[in-house]
Formats: C-alpha cells, structure tokens, sequence
C-alpha cells in the first residue's frame, strides 16, 4: 500500500519541489547510512511525507549539503536530513518487510519473498530500535489478514485496523500534539487503505481477491468509493490546518489538496473513457 502520498508536481512552486527532493533524498542517503545500499530499495515517497509533516511541526535543526550518488553520478543533489529521517528509514524497513510479506502471503510473489529475505537482517535491526511499534504494526496487519480472510463486508472495520497502524507511525512523541498526529495518522491510514481498494476493484474481481468495495450491496461501488475517500480527506486536512505549520505547508497542501485528489482523479477518468 505505498505510492499514495506524493507530490502533484506540475503545482508545486521550484523552491518547494528542490526541498522536497531534499528531503526525500535525505531518507536515501539516511537508509544507505543505517542499513546498507539494498535497504534503498525501498525508498518511498509516503515516508516523505511523514518527514515533511514532523520537520514542519517540530523544527529539528537540518543538515543540508550536496552530492553525488549512483542514481545522479554527475549532478549532486540537494540532501536535507535531520532526526525525523533516521525515525521515517527505521519506520520505511518496517513497512517494507511487512509489505513484501504480504505480497507473499496474498499472490505466492517469488520476487517479493526474494526481497523479503534480503532485508531480514534490516527488519531486526529497525525492529530492535523501534520493538513497541514493530509490534503494534505486526498486530494491526495480522487484524487486517484476519478480517479480509474472513471476507468482512464491514469496510470501516478492516480500514480502522489500517488507520491505527498509521496513528502509530505518525506519533513521533508523546506530547501536546499527541491527540492531533494520532488523528492524521489515523485518517491518511484509512484513506491509503481506501485508494489501494479504490484502484483495484476490477482487479480483485477477476482475481476473486478481497475487496471491501466489491463486497458492498449498493449498484453504483464508485460513486460510494469516490465519496468514501473525499469524507477521509476532509478529515485529514481538518487535522493538518490544527496543527501550527509554517515549514514546507505549500508542499504539504499541495500533496493533501492535489497529489492525493490526483490519485482518484486518475482512476475516475480512467472509469469514464469510452471503450
């Protein structure tokens, strides 16, 4: 379930797109650092986000250089990293192994498994510096296994055991922000858990795979879809505008408001071509 939480590009002023990128680029250099080249196989633009959210909130103090990497031999990038980096790469190992997991268990992907593997030694390690989230997380997903084996109609219940997997990720501290960052947690983990069942219903039909939308009785699945991930999304943004951000908001806005609208934008349009 990566992929959701990104930019909209076209929409983004330079200055915001270069900091972005810093950051992003922050989370490769900081997975290469901690745990070795393979872990940057997992990069993802979602744990941005997570950077970008806290870093806004927060205000840790960034270090920002430039070089050069294999991906860029001859240009060297901007790289923006501060402590909110190392929390995102232990928490993007985590995901990552549980993610190929899944992939395993739901489709027998050699490839995923192969992955999967590869990064054990990883998965210990950000699991040994993170055991009481590595837990929650285990615990959310093996709900979520159960509850989708057991071909659960009720579609608030499997996506709530999502959302409470995300609340977690997104508490950084236990603070004055706590009940906020547990709600956006909560919201953005829903919402991803919607966007993966939005654009695979056909799929998942031909498959006979699980799917909370194609369990639903209503004759028009889209349009519920549709509303469904619009109410999730008014919910997010009302938790982001609590929270005090001055720091990369414009990216922020720009991945709530647009990125992620883009996402069901896509598959709506792509539902109306002729055939």
């Amino acid at each position: 379930m990566f992929g959701y939480v990104t930019i909209n590009k076209s929409e983004l002023k330079f200055k915001e797109y270069y900091s972005y990128k810093g950051y992003y680029c922050g989370l490769c250099k900081c997975l290469k650092t901690t745990y070795g080249n393979k872990s940057r196989m997992t990069l993802n633009y979602d744990m941005t986000f997570l950077i970008l959210l806290l870093s806004s909130l927060y205000e840790p103090q960034n270090k920002v250089y430039s070089e050069r990497c294999i991906v860029h031999p001859y240009k060297k990038q901007l790289i923006i990293e501060n402590e909110i980096t190392g929390y995102a790469a232990s928490m993007n190992i985590i995901l990552s192994y549980y993610n190929l997991l899944d992939n395993w268990h739901d489709d027998r992907d050699f490839k995923s498994l192969a992955a999967m593997k590869a990064l054990t030694g990883e998965f210990k390690k950000s699991g040994d510096e993170l055991p009481e989230k590595t837990a929650i997380i285990k615990e959310r997903l093996c709900n979520i296994s159960k509850l989708e084996k057991s071909n659960i109609d009720d579609i608030d219940a499997v996506s709530n055991e999502f959302g409470h997997l995300m609340e977690e990720i997104f508490l950084y501290r236990k603070d004055e922000w706590e009940k906020n960052l547990r709600k956006i947690g909560f919201y953005l983990g829903k919402l991803i858990y919607y966007l993966d069942a939005y654009e695979d219903m056909e799929k998942d039909e031909e498959d006979n795979s699980y799917n909370p939308f194609n369990n639903l009785k209503s004759e028009d699945k889209e349009k519920y879809a549709e509303e469904l991930l619009m109410l999730n999304l008014s919910f997010l943004s009302d938790e982001i505008e609590k929270l005090p951000l001055m720091q990369d908001k414009g990216t922020i806005d720009n991945i709530i408001y647009s990125g992620i609208l883009n996402k069901i934008n896509k598959r709506r349009n792509a539902n109306e071509r002729p055939i």
